[in-house]
């Protein structure tokens, strides 16, 4: 059986606005044409008193989902390896 690792990531744009990635990256082999995971990215606002726990807290309740082209603009190099991965955009 396949676990999957979620991984959130910000960047701060503004004290109390984020832009945060979540990807979700399955561990173990992959058969072949099988889920290889996916990423999406929003602007999150926050009380701006810890960015870390914010991030990881506030993104799905709070967070306003960016559009792809925006996601890529704010995080090429981390695009570049999603897309090594074979990772989809969320829908």
């Amino acid at each position: 059986m396949n676990t999957t690792t979620t991984e959130v990531s910000h960047r701060a744009i503004h004290h109390k606005v984020l832009l945060v990635y979540v990807a979700s990256i399955p561990e173990g082999d992959i058969p072949e044409g099988g889920w290889r995971g996916d990423w999406k990215a929003y602007v999150v606002p926050v009380p701006g008193k810890s960015h870390d726990e914010e991030a990881k807290a506030l993104w799905g309740a709070e967070g306003s989902q960016m559009q792809k082209w925006e996601a890529r603009a704010m995080w090429p190099r981390m695009a570049e390896h999603f897309d090594s991965l074979g990772l989809e955009w969320r829908r």
